[in-house]
């Protein structure tokens, strides 16, 4: 703890106060339990010291672990007694700042540093400890502020002034940040070798800031006369090469960036920017398309880079994007030769975004099928497109080019929904090749895609086992899994990759395993309500990740600046700001509110209960006695399958523990295995929430901020608004909506919405006047004018045949407005929505096996129409033969080796 200038108000005895002194001392060496003793003979004298009762508060506070609340309390006690009883000094206000800080109550601790800044102004490590709070909380303004005042008061220190100047470039001063920067360089006499490079990134920093203040031309002034002192040749070059391109000097950025291409023909960034120096790319007046005489001059280009770097494959694949027609098909000809014949496991991926282009898919099939021909006949591939009519024929092929071939293929039939055809191929493929894993790895994607979830699960399980110890096969089989609704076997399979001695889930979670726990959120969800604990357990896991990352940021903003690297940090500093932005975190709060609207519409208590009562009332006396006995055994059952559970999970553990303990005992494993037991592993405290709707509100309110590009940010906000009864809120999360989705009012989700918003006005209309005019000016924008019921009409006739998603929302809406004109027009519209949705045609293209399944429960359980959900049932079936859950009639034969529920031999016995 550094003293300012300020004099104690409560003076201490010469012992004393040499005993304060060790406390200090204790503390800055983290001997919290020998500081804490000598504050204790302190306060044996004096009770109400302030100073010593904050500093046996913090040194509390950093024994206690988090989960110890009781600990924590009594630290913040001890603390406010000290503020408490001197109010006057900085100590206890600083003191009391840095307990906030370890707590991330990060406006709090502000509040504590500016209290103590009141009392000694001057002091340099309260100073700092505010700018870094400051920047963390993007306090801009405060933090220029707090910079300033330290540059003042320590001008020697470089740090000072490379932060000033960074303060001042976040706050959008360019020019004042860049000023900053040159005097510092000013004073410097000459730069010592061991600083070179972090010298070397000051000025790629400083140029870096005039480009984005607008002065490009300054900037490549300034690179060009410091170009001796930058330690980064790569990334001056980029940079050099970037501003010629903005200030229009095309010739020499293209010459730049040749240079580079030299050095990494593999960088595609260099690739674009080669082409947009030299004009060959889509412009808005062509309308984002190439012209002819670009084309030709790309052809030119990549000719002779393709004779420059003869082995390079961005130089042959770049081509196959812009080429087309017979171009296209003799380059992309030549490319798939290459990659087949090596064996390239990724070719088919490197290749996909050609398929988008239907001319361009054509012609990789046709390609494509050839080869499987012509291997099959000759063992070699066909003459080359465009070959010459004397050329000799393609040399034999080894017998293994086949295989990859048929891989290929099969992928690419399972794009197009061909998934009967791409089994055939795979089945055959493995036929000769039965140890090639990449195989198993497509057959189960594309069992998956079929809708054999159950298949796909054995299939992934089997190329697992067949290595070990590759984490991508065990990713694999874990999502497989999880698909098929295996959590638990699932959760153990993963674990097999986390440390010894250590609970699965717990390492899990912090390995920050982002991808599972968004999956096993999924699949927990759609177990029904029991799966509600779990589900949230694993969402809000998600989330908290994403807040230690935000957080984790604050040991950066000292550590890049002591470093030099301040490139990194602003990008770092940028990152931050899109962070709760990233597609992951939208996921699993997604996921999340969407459990928090089901436990809202349907309590657990509640609902199990009323389906329960439900289902007694409509038995006969007989039956009742049959459900209860049977109920009663299930609950026996479910008890020893929990009781066998626990002690293999307990079994594994001692494992566990052994392992690690014959390891020689590391820190790590020895850390893990004293780890505080969770004191809610499945979620069940988070289910019980009394307030569902509130703590959806918290992970809306974030994602409309940080995640507004997206519309399922704003339908779950309309979601929770609709629920709470704001109509105001909703027809705003409605009209954003309707401003990100694709067709505007057209997309199924937002006509949804729009609907039912207005039957929410007409059922409960707003009691203000104002508010009422309000929503009521939104409304008939949004229906055109019209009456909910005749937009309805409208949109289901303009839009309603476009797809399954868009007749499943006109149904939708059918039901929910002959709901609220009564029983009998209920029954009328739902027959009505029921034929609508049934009219689907399944066999004219393929769908998403997951959405028929979605109709299938409306149909049978929401509708209640048994016999359309069995037509249904029926249809589905036929489009997807290897569905499991339709009953399709060529399912897969699963092994009996592979029992999800009680793998015991794979688990815990493995080594790696």
């Amino acid at each position: 703890m550094a003293s300012g200038g300020a004099q104690p108000t409560q003076p201490l005895p010469s012992k004393e106060a040499g005993l304060f002194k060790q406390v200090l001392r204790f503390h800055e060496s983290k001997q919290y339990k020998k500081a804490i003793k000598t504050a204790d003979q302190i306060l044996k004298k004096f009770p109400e010291h302030g100073e010593t009762l904050a500093m046996k508060g913090l040194c509390l506070r950093n024994l206690a672990p988090d989960s110890e609340k009781e600990k924590k309390e009594e630290a913040y006690e001890l603390v406010r007694k000290g503020v408490k009883c001197d109010l006057k000094s900085h100590v206890c206000w600083h003191v009391y700042g840095l307990l906030y800080r370890q707590d991330r109550e990060y406006k709090e601790a502000i509040k504590c540093y500016l209290n103590a800044l009141r009392i000694d102004k001057e002091n340099v490590q309260i100073l700092r400890d505010l700018a870094l709070l400051q920047i963390q909380m993007r306090d801009l303004q405060g933090f220029v502020d707090t910079r300033h005042q330290l540059l003042t008061l320590k001008p020697s220190n470089r740090s000072h002034w490379i932060t000033f100047a960074v303060a001042h470039h976040m706050n959008g001063a360019h020019e004042l940040a860049v000023q900053v920067l040159q005097q510092f360089e000013r004073t410097l006499d000459e730069v010592p070798a061991s600083e070179a490079y972090e010298h070397s990134e000051m000025l790629l920093y400083a140029a870096s800031v005039m480009a984005e203040g607008g002065k490009p031309e300054e900037a490549l002034a300034y690179l060009d006369k410091r170009k001796d002192k930058i330690k980064d040749r790569s990334g001056l070059a980029e940079m050099q090469a970037r501003l010629l391109m903005r200030v229009g000097r095309k010739e020499e950025a293209a010459a730049v960036y040749r240079r580079l291409l030299a050095v990494n023909p593999n960088n595609y960034k260099l690739h674009d920017g080669l082409r947009a120096a030299l004009g060959l790319v889509p412009t808005a007046e062509s309308g984002g398309v190439l012209s002819e005489e670009q084309r030709a001059a790309l052809t030119a280009l990549y000719d002779e880079m393709q004779v420059q770097f003869p082995g390079n494959s961005a130089c042959r694949r770049i081509p196959l994007d812009f080429k087309v027609g017979e171009a296209f098909k003799a380059a992309a000809d030549a490319y798939l030769r290459i990659g087949l014949t090596r064996g390239v496991p990724s070719l088919y991926v490197d290749t996909r975004p050609l398929l988008a282009d239907p001319a361009k898919s054509d012609a990789v099939q046709q390609l494509v099928e050839s080869y499987r021909d012509s291997l099959r006949k000759s063992g070699a591939y066909p003459p080359l497109t465009g070959a010459a009519s004397d050329a000799p024929p393609p040399a034999p092929e080894s017998p293994q080019t086949l295989v990859w071939v048929l891989l290929y293929l099969a992928r690419f039939y399972d794009r197009q929904g061909r998934w009967q055809e791409a089994l055939a191929l795979i089945d055959e493929a493995l036929e000769h090749t039965p140890t090639l894993i990449e195989l198993y790895v497509a057959k189960a994607k594309i069992l998956k895609h079929a809708g054999d979830l159950e298949g796909a699960a054995h299939i992934a399980e089997t190329s697992r086992r067949m290595d070990l110890q590759d984490r991508f096969l065990n990713s694999m089989a874990v999502k497989a899994l999880l698909a098929a609704g295996h959590c638990a076997a699932a959760e153990r399979t993963a674990a097999l990759f986390t440390r010894d001695g250590e609970q699965g889930a717990n390492s899990l979670y912090d390995m920050q395993h982002m991808w599972y726990e968004v999956a096993a959120g999924r699949a927990h969800t759609g177990r029904g309500p029991q799966g509600a604990g779990p589900a949230l357990k694993k969402f809000t896991a998600v989330v908290q990740h994403f807040t230690d990352i935000h957080d984790d940021q604050f040991d950066f903003h000292s550590y890049c600046v002591r470093k030099g690297t301040l490139r990194s940090y602003v990008a770092m500093l940028n990152m931050m700001d899109l962070l709760y932005g990233h597609k992951f975190y939208s996921r699993a709060a997604g996921g999340a509110i969407r459990v928090y609207l089901q436990l809202h519409d349907k309590p657990l208590g509640a609902a199990n209960g009323a389906d329960e009562e439900a289902q007694l009332a409509a038995m006969s006396p007989e039956e009742r006695k049959k459900y209860k006995l049977a109920k009663k055994k299930e609950e026996k059952e479910k008890a020893r399958r929990t009781a066998e559970e626990k002690e293999r999970e307990e079994r594994e553990k001692r494992e566990r523990e052994k392992a690690a303990a014959q390891k020689g005992g590391k820190k790590g494993n020895a850390a893990a295995i004293k780890r505080e037991p969770d004191p809610d592993p499945d979620g069940a405290k988070l289910a019980a929430t009394p307030d569902p709707l509130g703590e959806a509100s918290k992970l809306v309110e974030m994602l409309v901020r940080h995640a507004g590009d997206r519309l399922a940010s704003h339908v779950l906000a309309a979601e929770v608004a609709l629920r709470k009864g704001r109509l105001v809120v909703a027809l705003g999360a409605v009209r954003k909506a309707a401003a990100v989705a694709e067709g505007g009012v057209a997309h199924p989700d937002v006509h949804g919405l729009v609907v039912r918003l207005a039957l929410a006005v007409q059922n409960s209309p707003p009691e203000h006047a104002v508010v009422r005019s309000v929503v009521d000016a939104g409304l008939t924008a949004l229906l055109g004018g019209s009456s909910p019921a005749h937009f309805a009409e409208t949109w289901r006739a303009a839009h309603g045949g476009a797809s399954l998603a868009h007749r499943l929302a006109a149904g939708k809406t059918m039901v929910l407005l002959g709901a609220a004109g009564g029983v009998e027009q209920q029954q009328v519209a739902t027959t009505a929505a029921v034929a609508h949705v049934m009219a689907e045609d399944l066999s004219s293209k393929p769908h998403d096996h997951a959405q028929c399944v979605e109709v299938h429960q409306l149909l049978g359980n929401e509708w209640g129409d048994r016999q359309a959900a069995a037509r249904w049932q029926a249809a589905c079936a036929t489009a997807f033969p290897h569905s499991r859950y339709f009953g399709g009639a060529r399912l897969m034969a699963l092994s009996p080796v592979y029992d999800f529920n009680s793998m015991r031999e794979a688990f815990g016995k493995l080594s790696f």
